[in-house]
């Protein structure tokens, strides 16, 4: 049985794109280990998904400074190698898929690499210099922060082309990204390969069947599940809320926010000061196992993106399980939307335009026949290939054609 371990910075449970992997790779015969972070609380030792667990003393900073990112990422990195080396005493592992960010996590295999040949696999969950860009040199207020995370994106975008060079092979979310990555390393363009970060569609098949008919009990109900971050606009989406309940005509909407992050207080403030603090309801984190019945406990699903460099190379799987769900969904206007999802399957507003937003919520809102023909068209594109069904086959065969040829017994 052939050995797989999959090392990610972020705690397991939270991460849907690691757990399909792993899934797949279970249901192909592979045998997988998980490195991730711990949580206060958590077991070091445990099992998921058919995956063996083995956390690392290391908690994630949302919302931190530059100097916390670095100590974090980099002590992240060495207890993943000494994990590889040990793991691999007890079992020879086969393959290791590296998962940014930070995308120099690949380097975690390479003392493994030394002793003996493995499949490396580098999974470019972001396009990290962009990120850093957005998250430090553009949003700070401070000149020497901005001065540092300059120096910080240079250090990052050189990580990220040694990172391509060090990996047998490349994944990446979106088309954009990898059209990117080819550009600055144009000589690995045949080993990056678009993995799209699209969902399993038996965990949202119930949602499917439309456990919720629109508005049942006289509400409007808008769910965002995900990440409480500078990435996503629920800003946008809470002004939004507030313009639709004003009157002259106004409509009763309830905005469900299921996630985490830095930018939760914020939020909170917001809603309370345009006095809808009743009409928005934080839940915090919410389990993996719990989202499906979210979203199909709503009648429009949301993947509000803020619009920058950044999110223009990525796109939100959020969008992917509410079309899953049969649900409508409401997202920003991206590139790589536009790319990857039919117009008629999801419902689009430009980014930072609360007005807009809220325009397309009311037509919504008031056009059953437009409702219908987007969930459809939704549900059709899901079944087309946008499925980890599809996406998870191509996994598996990378990982398989990453094994050394077997011995010949002779």
């Amino acid at each position: 049985m052939p050995h797989l371990a999959l090392v990610v910075h972020s705690y397991i449970d939270e991460d849907p794109r690691v757990r399909r992997a792993a899934r797949a790779a279970v249901a192909a015969g592979w045998h997988v280990s998980i490195i991730s972070l711990q949580r206060d609380g958590d077991s070091t030792r445990g099992e998921l998904d058919g995956a063996q667990l083995y956390r690392q003393p290391v908690q994630r900073h949302q919302g931190a400074g530059i100097s916390t990112y670095v100590v974090e990422y980099g002590r992240f990195a060495v207890l993943a190698a000494r994990e590889l080396l040990r793991i691999d005493r007890e079992r020879p592992i086969d393959v290791v898929h590296a998962n940014s960010v930070p995308d120099w996590l690949v380097f975690a295999a390479v003392p493994l690499r030394r002793r003996h040949r493995i499949g490396l696999i580098l999974d470019l969950h972001e396009a990290s210099p962009e990120l850093f860009r957005m998250r430090f040199e553009r949003s700070s207020r401070s000149l020497l922060t901005r001065i540092a995370a300059r120096s910080m994106v240079s250090l990052v975008a050189f990580a990220e082309r040694r990172s391509i060079a060090a990996a047998d092979w490349v994944f990446v979310t979106a088309p954009r990204l990898r059209d990117r990555l080819v550009k600055i390393a144009p000589r690995r363009a045949d080993a990056v390969e678009v993995l799209l970060n699209v969902p399993e569609t038996q965990r949202f098949a119930a949602a499917a069947e439309g456990d919720r008919s629109w508005m049942a009990d006289g509400t409007l109900r808008l769910v965002y599940t995900g990440a409480l971050t500078p990435i996503y606009e629920v800003d946008t989406i809470i002004r939004a809320v507030a313009l639709l309940r004003a009157a002259p005509a106004p409509l009763p909407v309830h905005l469900v926010v299921a996630g985490r992050g830095d930018r939760e207080p914020s939020l909170r403030a917001l809603a309370a000061e345009l006095g809808i603090a009743s009409a928005v309801e934080f839940l915090g984190r919410v389990p993996f196992e719990e989202v499906p019945a979210l979203i199909r406990g709503a009648d429009i699903a949301l993947a509000p993106t803020r619009l920058d460099e950044f999110t223009d190379l990525s796109i939100s799987n959020k969008v992917f399980e509410g079309m899953a769900s049969g649900r409508l969904v409401l997202g920003t206007r991206l590139k790589t939307l536009d790319d990857l999802v039919p117009e008629e399957s999801v419902a689009r507003y430009t980014s930072e335009s609360a007005e807009e937003a809220a325009a397309v919520i009311r037509r919504l809102a008031s056009d059953p026949a437009e409702r219908a023909s987007r969930i459809a068209s939704g549900l059709a594109a899901i079944r087309g290939g946008l499925s980890w069904e599809a996406a998870g086959a191509a996994y598996v065969q990378r990982l398989t054609a990453l094994l050394p040829p077997p011995v010949d017994p002779r």
